[in-house]
């Protein structure tokens, strides 16, 4: 189960503040959030140190989790060919987790 490559990357670059969220039940099919979020750091760290990347990559899977359903989730992580309408309300889900590069 992995998100794109495209995704990844989009994610973690689309990602600008952290922020902390109220757990919340959880959407993610089982050990899907923790590949999301492995996946997203190893992308984010291009750009940014590990504890940053891991910190925004938490965040992201947190706003996937309050947006999105289980099946959206589950679309996601198996299709790499998901709907762009998908894709992009996942991306408009963590916009707010952005980080500025240092």
């Amino acid at each position: 189960m992995r998100f794109s490559s495209t995704f990844a990357l989009a994610a973690s670059l689309t990602l600008l503040s952290l922020g902390a969220q109220a757990a919340a039940p959880s959407n993610w099919p089982a050990g899907a959030r923790d590949s999301f979020v492995k996946d997203c750091s190893a992308a984010a760290q291009q750009n940014v140190d590990a504890k940053t990347a891991k910190d925004h990559c938490e965040c992201g899977a947190d706003k996937i989790n309050a947006e999105l359903t289980t099946a959206e989730i589950t679309e996601l992580m198996k299709n790499p060919n998901a709907s762009p309408a998908l894709k992009n309300k996942a991306v408009a889900a963590i916009s707010s987790c952005k980080v500025v590069k240092k």
